[in-house]
Protein backbone atom coordinates (compact mmCIF):
# COMPACT_ATOMS: atom_id res chain seq x y z
CA UNK A 1 0.00 0.00 0.00
CA UNK A 2 2.45 2.70 0.58
CA UNK A 3 4.61 1.63 -2.22
CA UNK A 4 2.20 2.40 -4.58
CA UNK A 5 1.39 5.63 -2.94
CA UNK A 6 5.37 6.78 -3.07
CA UNK A 7 4.75 4.84 -7.03
CA UNK A 8 1.68 7.50 -7.20
CA UNK A 9 2.78 10.13 -5.94
CA UNK A 10 6.50 10.13 -8.38
CA UNK A 11 4.31 9.68 -11.15
CA UNK A 12 2.24 12.71 -10.05
CA UNK A 13 5.16 14.67 -9.51
CA UNK A 14 6.68 13.33 -13.12
CA UNK A 15 3.98 14.44 -14.64
CA UNK A 16 3.77 17.94 -13.19
CA UNK A 17 7.50 18.49 -14.56
CA UNK A 18 6.36 17.64 -17.85
CA UNK A 19 3.41 20.02 -17.90
CA UNK A 20 5.60 22.60 -16.60
CA UNK A 21 7.71 22.14 -19.52
CA UNK A 22 5.07 22.13 -21.92
CA UNK A 23 3.73 25.90 -19.66
CA UNK A 24 7.19 26.97 -20.39
CA UNK A 25 6.91 26.30 -23.95
CA UNK A 26 3.61 28.56 -24.51
CA UNK A 27 4.95 31.41 -22.48
CA UNK A 28 8.28 31.48 -24.02
CA UNK A 29 6.34 31.40 -27.62
CA UNK A 30 4.08 33.87 -26.45
CA UNK A 31 7.04 36.43 -25.36
CA UNK A 32 9.10 35.62 -28.85
CA UNK A 33 6.35 36.78 -30.48
CA UNK A 34 6.43 39.74 -29.22
CA UNK A 35 9.94 40.43 -29.45
CA UNK A 36 9.17 40.38 -33.01
CA UNK A 37 10.18 36.63 -33.73
CA UNK A 38 7.70 33.83 -35.51
CA UNK A 39 7.00 30.73 -36.13
CA UNK A 40 5.54 30.46 -32.28
CA UNK A 41 3.63 26.87 -33.85
CA UNK A 42 6.60 25.21 -33.50
CA UNK A 43 6.78 25.51 -29.75
CA UNK A 44 2.97 25.26 -29.57
CA UNK A 45 3.26 21.76 -31.49
CA UNK A 46 5.70 20.63 -29.24
CA UNK A 47 4.16 21.40 -25.79
CA UNK A 48 1.47 19.23 -27.17
CA UNK A 49 3.33 16.47 -27.16
CA UNK A 50 4.61 17.39 -23.81
CA UNK A 51 0.77 17.37 -23.00
CA UNK A 52 0.38 14.03 -24.58
CA UNK A 53 3.56 12.35 -22.75
CA UNK A 54 2.31 13.81 -19.43
CA UNK A 55 -1.26 12.27 -19.49
CA UNK A 56 0.01 8.89 -20.90
CA UNK A 57 3.43 8.80 -18.55
CA UNK A 58 2.39 5.48 -16.56
CA UNK A 59 2.11 3.50 -19.81
CA UNK A 60 5.83 4.44 -20.90
CA UNK A 61 8.71 2.42 -20.03
CA UNK A 62 10.73 3.21 -17.45
CA UNK A 63 13.69 4.08 -19.67
CA UNK A 64 11.40 6.63 -21.51
CA UNK A 65 9.71 8.35 -18.73
CA UNK A 66 12.97 8.73 -17.28
CA UNK A 67 14.21 10.27 -19.74
CA UNK A 68 11.03 12.57 -20.84
CA UNK A 69 11.43 13.71 -16.84
CA UNK A 70 15.25 14.64 -17.42
CA UNK A 71 14.53 16.75 -20.45
CA UNK A 72 12.21 18.29 -19.14
CA UNK A 73 14.13 19.55 -16.43
CA UNK A 74 16.84 20.73 -18.07
CA UNK A 75 14.69 22.79 -20.06
CA UNK A 76 13.07 24.40 -16.73
CA UNK A 77 17.04 25.11 -15.53
CA UNK A 78 16.43 22.44 -13.15
CA UNK A 79 20.36 20.65 -13.01
CA UNK A 80 19.67 18.28 -10.01
CA UNK A 81 19.77 15.73 -13.08
CA UNK A 82 23.08 16.07 -14.12
CA UNK A 83 25.64 14.13 -13.02
CA UNK A 84 28.29 17.32 -13.37
CA UNK A 85 27.00 19.01 -10.96
CA UNK A 86 28.28 18.71 -7.59
CA UNK A 87 25.30 18.61 -4.93
CA UNK A 88 26.70 19.28 -1.48
CA UNK A 89 24.66 19.69 1.81
CA UNK A 90 24.74 23.20 3.53
CA UNK A 91 24.85 23.38 7.44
Amino acid sequence: MQHEQRRYAALRADQETIARAAAWLRHDAVQSQYAGLSRQEYAFGMASLLDVVAINLADLPPSLRDHAVRVCRTMLGDRMDMPATRRTRRR
